[in-house]
């Protein structure tokens, strides 16, 4: 039996009241294992948790069993003791098992916050704040730009010696034409998504690739050397296919900021944003390296990390959980004790809005896994439930206020 529907026979006996001792003991240390965020979504989308008219457990008072079961509070309360943990400690693990519940069930939320007062103003305006789409450019070596969002589904863009193609489920690829594909000379295309975008590429040698909001890739239309390189700037996940020319394996490498990093076949996210590159490997094996050689080159095992700041030229390697690095090419956001800054650096850039601080509360941690395409007053009434904290939504501007 896996962890995860371990995890969802212990819900459902917690929901029925007949956990065990054992369990009673370690339910409140579940909530921050992946695994049983994973159980409450598959039994969410199971219905086991019925969310019917006809079942009002579903809404409101399955919300309530969770954050107010005595079994949770006297064992957040006696593990808290033991560790002399502050009241601040006590609050934030209450609050975990409100954000679980937030995060995965939209439906418990809504009914949650319907009949809620809005003690805090976020503007009627905000309804032109809409969550970030397909969105993106390619500018052609010659300087040429196609809008992708005006290009409609199963569209072939005939460019002489190549053709852009533009699937039924909206991924551009290239087709090289027959009679000049040999000696052709390698020509580079550059494909941008903007703030509120995202995109997928499919490249010549069978390379996958999730552009995220306010990223540029620059990439060659084929590959015919005996290495292949793109640059990237901004966030982008990576599925690199195999490739092999004259009998050897051929390195797929992406030059971003002053990192350089090289692969054979594997999956791995990359991000840089301007403040540090920030490299995690999902599976296969990579090597990085700073390309002006100030630094030995590491490598990455999956679930690994490198971080590289740009204030210095040193790798700070991690063992973490890829899930919260790769959530957003699934459609979600997966939050893990993120500070306010970086929370709010991430809803900027994907609603395309501007966010100013009036207010930062101290030691804000978020944790939580909450859809991208949700309106942005959800998202921001789910970050308030954290408490000591609220937004003001003017037009395209957060305020963030105490």
């Amino acid at each position: 039996m896996s962890k995860v529907e371990a995890y969802k026979i212990i819900i459902s006996q917690f929901l029925a009241k007949t956990l065990d001792e054992p369990a009673k003991e370690n339910f409140a240390n579940y909530l921050h294992d992946p695994d049983f965020l994973e159980a409450w979504q598959q039994l969410m989308e199971e219905e086991e948790i019925a969310q019917s008219p006809n079942n009002q457990i579903a809404h409101n008072n399955l919300f309530k069993t969770i954050i107010q079961d005595k079994r949770i509070k006297d064992q957040v309360v006696s593990s808290s003791n033991k560790k002399r943990a502050s009241m601040h400690m006590l609050r934030y693990v209450s609050i975990a098992a409100i954000l679980l519940l937030v995060g995965i069930s939209a439906s418990i939320f809504f009914y949650v916050h319907k009949n809620r007062p809005d003690n805090h103003a976020i503007a009627a305006n905000s309804l032109a704040v809409v969550p970030g789409s397909q969105k993106a450019e390619i500018i052609l070596e010659s300087g040429e730009r196609i809008d992708l969002e005006k290009l409609k589904l199963d569209t072939i863009i005939d460019n002489g010696a190549f053709e852009i193609i533009k699937s039924d489920k909206g991924i551009i690829s290239y087709r090289l034409k027959r009679s000049e594909a040999e000696n052709q000379k390698t020509a580079y295309n550059t494909i941008v998504t903007p703030r509120g975008g995202e995109y997928k590429l499919l490249l010549a040698d069978g390379t996958k690739i999730w552009l995220n909001a306010a990223t540029t890739l620059r990439y060659p239309i084929s590959f015919n050397g005996d290495e292949r390189k793109v640059q990237l700037q901004g966030e982008a996940y990576f599925e690199v296919a195999k490739q092999i020319h004259h009998g050897r394996h051929v390195p797929f490498i992406v030059n971003t900021g002053n990192q350089k990093l090289e692969v054979l076949g594997t999956s791995f996210n990359l991000q840089n944003y301007g403040k540090s590159i920030v490299t995690t490997l999902v599976e296969g094996k990579v090597k990085l390296n700073v390309q002006d050689g100030s630094q030995d080159k590491i490598y990455l095992n999956p679930a690994e990390q490198a971080v590289l700041p740009f204030t210095n030229k040193n790798f700070l390697k991690t063992a973490v959980d890829p899930r919260y690095f790769t959530a957003w090419k699934e459609g979600k956001f997966a939050f893990y004790n993120t500070s306010i800054d970086e929370v709010m650096e991430i809803i900027s850039r994907w609603y395309d809005v501007e966010v100013h601080f009036d207010y930062r509360p101290e030691n804000f941690a978020f944790s939580g896994t909450v859809s991208r395409y949700d309106d942005i007053n959800k998202l921001l009434r789910t970050i308030e439930l954290v408490g000591d904290i609220h937004f003001e939504l003017k037009g395209r501007k957060i305020y963030v206020k105490r």
